[in-house]
């Protein structure tokens, strides 16, 4: 019988008898730990990793390679001897096929608990080999190295928008001078901490124990309570919290312009769809930097984008808001949704009160790409990468690029923000401006067309 087929089969078995009992999702978030039962923990690319957070010597990189290879061949080994465990398994309940579904899960459930408890004890034997080769001052750093090593690995666990940032790529991404990046180590260090203990809560909630869950599982008692559900998101929303704190930290720490370089790269790197560039940032920014355009018209348009940013910086701050207090509703409410059909019931149907947030940004983008029209000659304007899509295909001319003249102006000769040729006044505009946290108002000349995300 072929091992890869007969395992094949008992993984499907055993999926189906899972689905058939109608494990909540959140039970079935706790069971993707169980994927990583067929991978090891580290891997020989990690040794870079070792080597950087340890500062190994050449020797020491030779002794920590071959504990790698070491590690590897008994993860194989243990791996391949529990396959054939399950081999033997599925042999078994082929010839006597169990009169129950508990019956039938248990053997599997037992052998990959078995794994699972050599596999860890497998992950930190090698770390602890790997500290019995530290001198002393390699030792210090072990605290720092423990952190990153967790945090690059496990990171990625976050549900949240937000709550997978890692601001030490941020930082490096960010291209910060040595002064800088000086300045902000005590502040990445705090935050190193705070993120780890967090993160480890997180994942220790998560993961739960590993015994009860399998037992929870042949006992048919599939749901979560409401608090152990309650706990998991309050956990999320910690490792979160900490990230976007930091970000204010850190960003406030820096000069102008690497502080807001610093804060829109995490912030578009935790909530990418509330700060990626949008259409409007992306066309305004393209006719900003054109500078064929004559003097006036080229005033009138870094004019029209600044103006444009501002307007903007308000609705992604409503954005930021709405999202980080729904999102963690949205999570609860997905978490219980299965135990709440099990019980004959149905759960919530939640509206999201960022969808008329979002409309209005689209709106607003369009106002303000009409007022570039306006400014520009249609030719001009459809000169402009993306610019087409904005324009009726009857109303796209097709001739010699004409120069701009039409340039919409207000009572005091400035620009008109309702614009010149009644086409501009669609969409919602007049909001006030409100003084948002830290977090989301950009430093420096609002003008540079740098408030998009990257």
């Amino acid at each position: 019988m072929n091992p890869k087929n007969t395992l094949r089969t008992l993984a499907f078995a055993s999926i189906s008898i899972v689905a058939t009992a109608s494990i909540s999702q959140t039970t079935h978030g706790q069971m993707e730990f169980m994927a990583e039962a067929m991978h090891p923990e580290f891997f020989s690319r990690d040794l870079v990793l070792f080597a950087d957070g340890l500062n190994l010597d050449d020797t020491q990189e030779v002794i920590v390679e071959a504990m790698f290879d070491s590690y590897n061949d008994d993860f194989e080994s243990g791996w391949a001897a529990t396959t054939q465990r399950l081999n033997d398994v599925a042999d078994e309940l082929k010839l006597n096929k169990p009169d129950n579904e508990r019956d039938t899960l248990k053997p599997v459930l037992e052998t990959l608990g078995a794994w699972l408890e050599e596999k860890r004890l497998l992950d930190q034997g090698l770390l602890e080999n790997v500290k019995t080769i530290l001198v002393a001052e390699q030792l210090e750093l072990w605290p720092s190295f423990s952190q990153r090593l967790y945090r690059e690995k496990h990171i990625n666990r976050g549900r949240l928008s937000g709550e997978s940032t890692d601001l030490y790529l941020i930082a490096r991404d960010t291209d910060l001078s040595g002064t800088a990046e000086s300045i902000i180590t005590p502040q990445l260090e705090e935050y190193a901490v705070a993120l780890d203990i967090a993160m480890r809560k997180r994942d220790a909630i998560l993961q739960g124990n590993p015994k009860k869950l399998f037992d929870n599982i042949l006992n048919d008692n599939n749901g979560r309570s409401p608090e152990l559900v309650e706990a998991e998101v309050k956990s999320r929303i910690n490792v979160r919290d900490i990230n976007d704190r930091y970000i204010e930290v850190i960003s406030s720490s820096l000069s102008d312009q690497d502080g807001e370089d610093f804060r829109l790269r995490a912030l578009n790197r935790g909530y990418p769809r509330i700060f990626r560039r949008t259409p409007a940032q992306r066309i305004l920014r393209q006719a900003a930097e054109n500078d064929a355009y004559e003097p006036e018209i080229h005033a009138l348009i870094i004019q029209l984008e600044t103006a444009y940013l501002s307007e903007l910086l308000v609705l992604n701050y409503d954005l930021l808001t709405l999202t980080r207090r729904h999102d963690p509703k949205v999570h609860k409410n997905r978490a219980l949704a299965g135990q709440i059909r099990k019980n004959g019931g149905t759960p919530e149907k939640l509206t999201d009160p960022t969808r008329a947030i979002y409309k209005d940004r689209e709106a607003v983008g369009r106002r303000y790409i009409e007022m570039l029209r306006d400014i520009l000659s249609p030719d001009a304007f459809l000169e402009l990468e993306g610019a087409r899509r904005w324009v009726p295909r009857d109303e796209q001319p097709y001739g010699e690029l004409s120069k701009p003249n039409r340039v919409p102006v207000g009572p005091d000769g400035g620009l008109s923000i309702k614009g010149g040729s009644g086409k501009s006044g669609k969409g919602k505009g007049g909001r006030s401006k409100p003084n948002p946290a830290a977090l989301t108002r950009p430093k420096g000349n609002s003008g540079t067309g740098n408030n998009g995300g990257r």
